[in-house]
């Protein structure tokens, strides 16, 4: 049954008579108890550690207890079975509401266990091992720890990350609290696609998390899978994890309550410590990257390479310069670039490498890449109406060195605006070319192998031909013809540069 409402224990104080070395029976024992289970302040910080405190920290308040502590126990045997009391007490505790029951006894630590109904641990033990003990009996949680006969040593467990494989009293990790119903399905987001972008509330903080954040991200619908989530020392209890940040783990078996599978540790760290802001796990297929910290938690970055890509995402791809060596694309846009009506790179008036964008409403945006996944950045206005009435729109560079917009009007007139980077302040426009433009199928920018920034053009016979803008009305110069026939098979034609620095001209086979 899972930890769910306020369940009632019994704690029942037992020495052993001949314990060697002898139990020494403190005088309030139950108080002690009592205190260890309710109320129990550390005297440096004043936070309460008690075992209750614990519980309804890690479980958002879903789970609390009552407890009652009964009356002094004692046994002539050395080594003491969770279970020893069952035949004495175990109807009398049930037939009085009891949902579980845990002998408390002296000696040093190492004691915990756990027998169903029943558990066991010392006074010496902290309260993480009086949790897991009864956690293990009123959820059937297993333990998250290596064990001797386990076929993958050589994968890390989760470790201090959860409470259920290190028993110190941190908060389970999304996928425990989860499979004891501390966690309500709908906070953990499904990767689903190629690449998404995720706002991570820290799992010590009060779950579930606010609007538009999630508590964890699962990427993979099949076992192993991968789990994403934020942690911080936001309380007295996470304070002890290794380190700030996001985790990266697998969940290898179907059970929600983490037994094993053919002897795999049911959930392993697959980056070695918490991600910081900048740092990346990467893994065929999948990429994880901590993009920016947030108040109570992290923003990261999926990427799924396995995944196909969705309509209307901007990728970004590196070219090497050799045959066939263009590196695999990153995800820089999540969606919606194909509603716009012109798309092109190019560089404003400061200096700053853009992408412009023309929308539905006949605005000119400029946005910038950040060059991560997703990370392409709110766009500015600096066109403010009209745009989406041009025939061509394209970037380049005219004689005089300056970065401009280039745009052919419905007289056939060529256009050069200059973008200052602010909100509309793109400039009047120049009339470089007074006619005729209309009529090339092809128009971009570009630069040729002399270093020269041109203009290029397709004509209707299919050459390509190379202008010069000297940056002044009219003086766009006489034509190069470069290409001799053939372009206008082209489907797509513009200007770039490889990763090796060199000047070329792209061309997309229609």
């Amino acid at each position: 049954m899972p930890w769910v409402g306020r369940k009632k224990i019994a704690f029942v104080p037992l020495s052993r008579s001949n314990a060697h070395p002898p139990d020494l029976v403190p005088p309030d024992w139950e108080t002690d108890i009592m205190r260890r289970v309710l109320y129990d302040p550390d005297p440096t910080t004043g936070r309460d550690r008690s075992l209750r405190a614990f519980i309804r920290a890690a479980s958002s308040g879903v789970a609390d207890l009552d407890a009652i502590v009964t009356e002094r126990h004692s046994v002539d045997q050395q080594d003491v079975p969770a279970a020893i009391l069952e035949p004495e007490l175990g109807a009398r505790l049930r037939a009085d509401g009891c949902d579980a029951a845990a002998i408390v006894m002296l000696g040093g630590p190492g004691a915990g266990t756990n027998s169903g109904f029943w558990s066991r641990f010392v006074m010496l033990e902290a309260v993480g091992v009086w949790a897991m003990e009864l956690m293990h009996g009123l959820t059937g949680f297993t333990d998250l720890y290596a064990f001797g006969n386990d076929v993958d040593p050589q994968d890390p467990t989760i470790g201090m990350y959860d409470e259920m494989s290190a028993s110190s009293a941190t908060h389970p990790t999304a996928y425990t609290k989860l499979g004891i119903q501390w966690l309500d399905p709908a906070s953990i987001a499904h990767h689903t696609g190629r690449v998404g972008s995720y706002a991570l509330h820290a799992i010590s903080l009060a779950q579930p998390p606010p609007n538009g954040r999630v508590a964890a991200v699962r990427i993979g619908a099949d076992v192993p899978y991968v789990m994403v989530e934020a942690r911080l020392k936001a309380d007295a209890f996470d304070a002890s994890i290794p380190r700030e940040g996001v985790i990266v783990y697998a969940v290898q078996t179907p059970d929600p309550l983490g037994h094993r599978v053919d002897m795999l540790r049911p959930v392993i760290l697959k980056a070695p410590q918490a991600l910081s802001v900048g740092e990346a796990f990467v893994s065929d297929p999948i990429s994880v990257r901590v993009t920016g910290a947030i108040p109570g938690g992290f923003v990261v970055s999926v990427d799924d390479s396995s995944a196909p890509f969705v309509s209307g995402e901007l990728l970004s791809y590196g070219d090497a310069g050799t045959p066939g060596n263009v590196s695999n694309p990153i995800t820089v846009g999540f969606g919606g670039w194909q509603a716009f009506t012109h798309v092109f790179a190019g560089r404003n008036a400061a200096g700053e490498d853009r992408i412009y964008a023309v929308d539905h409403d006949g605005q000119l945006l400029s946005y910038g890449d950040a060059g991560t996944a997703g990370n392409v950045s709110n766009p500015i206005v600096v066109g403010f109406g009209g745009w989406q009435a041009f025939t061509h729109l394209f970037a380049g560079r005219n004689a005089g060195g300056e970065d401009r917009i280039y745009a052919v009007d419905q007289g056939g007139q060529l256009l050069s605006y200059g973008d200052a980077g602010t909100p509309g302040n793109v400039s009047d426009p120049i009339v470089v070319g007074f006619g005729g433009w209309q009529a090339f199928s092809q128009l971009f920018g570009g630069r040729n192998a002399g270093g020269e920034d041109r203009i290029y053009a397709v004509d209707q016979g299919g050459q390509l031909l190379s202008y010069g803008d000297a940056g002044t009305p009219g003086n766009v110069s006489d034509p190069t013809v470069v290409g001799f026939g053939g372009w206008q098979a082209f489907s797509q034609l513009f200007g770039g540069r490889n990763a090796g620095g060199e000047d070329r001209i792209y061309a997309v086979v229609a």
